[in-house]
């Protein structure tokens, strides 16, 4: 008895022509890895915005810190009559930010992976000397009219 095997060709090559018309590329989530790196979405430096509004002489310091160190390189200040603008670059590894305005100073933290926006104001009163009808002493006694306030601002956005 002879077996035919003619039969069975058209079966096969129905086969093979259904396999060449799927997709060869499987598709798959994300990788772990990459989810635990990228919580939202961003790795990297992030660009940032600061302003210093003032009254008066003022001036402003700040730098971006990573656990609770300054990050060299991110120091920045300015000194202000009235309105002072800017850009910078904040590192992917700050978690912290500190400033000092005139003479009050504070630090934030943050979670790096999240934007941050924060502002911090100092005001003081400094004598007139433009003013001639004032004569400094130094024991505070001048007239109230003799002194200036002197406020300013610093705001960032990132």
């Amino acid at each position: 008895m002879k077996h035919t095997t003619l039969g069975a060709l058209p079966l096969l090559a129905l086969a093979g022509a259904l396999a060449g018309c799927s997709e060869r590329n499987t598709p798959t989530a994300p990788s772990a890895d990459a989810v635990a790196l990228n919580p939202a979405g961003f790795i990297g430096d992030r660009p940032y915005t600061w302003t210093v509004k003032c009254s008066g002489g003022s001036s402003a310091s700040w730098s971006w810190t990573a656990g609770g160190v300054t990050i060299a390189g991110t120091e920045a200040s300015t000194y202000c009559t009235s309105t002072a603008t800017g850009t910078g670059t904040r590192p992917a590894a700050a978690d912290g930010f500190s400033a000092c305005v005139n003479y009050s100073c504070d630090s934030w933290s943050f979670d790096p992976a999240t934007a941050f926006k924060t502002h911090l104001t100092d005001s003081y009163r400094i004598f007139d000397f433009t003013n001639p009808n004032c004569i400094f002493d130094p024991f505070g006694h001048s007239p109230g009219g003799c002194y200036t306030k002197v406020t300013a601002t610093l705001t960032v956005d990132s």
